[in-house]
């Protein structure tokens, strides 16, 4: 495979900027050798500093599947490996710190994960919680999720005897590029997000995000008045985008 290029990006959304509250959502990216790897992940809503899982699960992804791929394992076969990793070294953290384990767990700990994997002939998917993806055409966007009440399975669920079902996709490596968001980014559509300049200029995904998660005013001098256009990004947004030349 040749060169392979890769850009996130995360923000806070237009409901958190108005209450100056934390970004929950988070993003990763990896580039080694003939081989790539991005991960979006998403804190719980209700979790007192859910953003902290969230951005500790996006280095902790990447690290374990970097570590895979650099080791030769396929896209399609290392994420039991990365699952069971991963959810070592939280269930370390949470035995780590003050407080009643599942108290802990659902304050620190749970978030979403979409993340995708690059290298040879194949290029995966791999899901846990509510986002979205697309291989190739960032208008072809598989949603994951609405979830009952809610309440979207989280990896870290793993540590209190509640497994969650995850999902996998796969794609032949000539699609080209892959794409992953967490839910408030997803809704928008991947399209409207990510073009050919990402991976060029990719500070212009965080920019383009950052405009969507403000509104705007502008007065109507013959009406006299203020007339203010919403945020289109209402929740918080991550979005990761690997490229390649098959």
């Amino acid at each position: 495979m040749n060169t392979i290029s890769a850009a996130s990006a995360a923000v806070i959304g237009a409901r958190h900027l108005r209450v100056a509250r934390n970004g929950q959502d988070a993003a990763a990216t990896w580039v080694g050798d003939g081989a790539g790897a991005i991960v979006v992940c998403d804190g719980c809503g209700s979790g007192a500093s859910s953003e902290v899982g969230a951005r500790l699960g996006a280095q902790l992804v990447i690290g374990a599947i970097a570590a895979r791929l650099s080791r030769g394992e396929r896209p399609s076969a290392l994420w039991s490996g990365v699952r069971a990793q991963v959810t070592a070294v939280l269930g370390q953290l949470a035995e780590a710190m003050p407080g009643e384990r599942a108290a802990v767990i659902h304050e620190h700990l749970l978030f979403t994960i979409v993340a995708a994997a690059v290298a040879g002939d194949e290029a995966c998917v791999w899901a846990i919680g509510d986002g979205g993806y697309a291989f190739g055409d960032p208008g072809c966007v598989r949603v994951l999720g609405p979830f009952a009440d809610n309440q979207p399975p989280y990896l870290a669920y793993d540590l209190l005897g509640m497994p969650a079902v995850a999902h996998q996709d796969a794609a032949c490596a000539r699609a080209g590029s892959v794409m992953v968001a967490t839910d408030g980014a997803a809704e928008l559509g991947l399209a409207a997000l990510v073009d050919a300049r990402a991976l060029a200029h990719p500070d212009g995904l965080r920019r383009r995000l950052t405009v969507l998660a403000r509104g705007s005013e502008r007065i109507d001098w013959d009406a006299r008045r203020i007339v203010r256009t919403p945020a289109a990004l209402q929740d918080d947004g991550a979005v990761a985008v690997l490229g390649w030349q098959p």
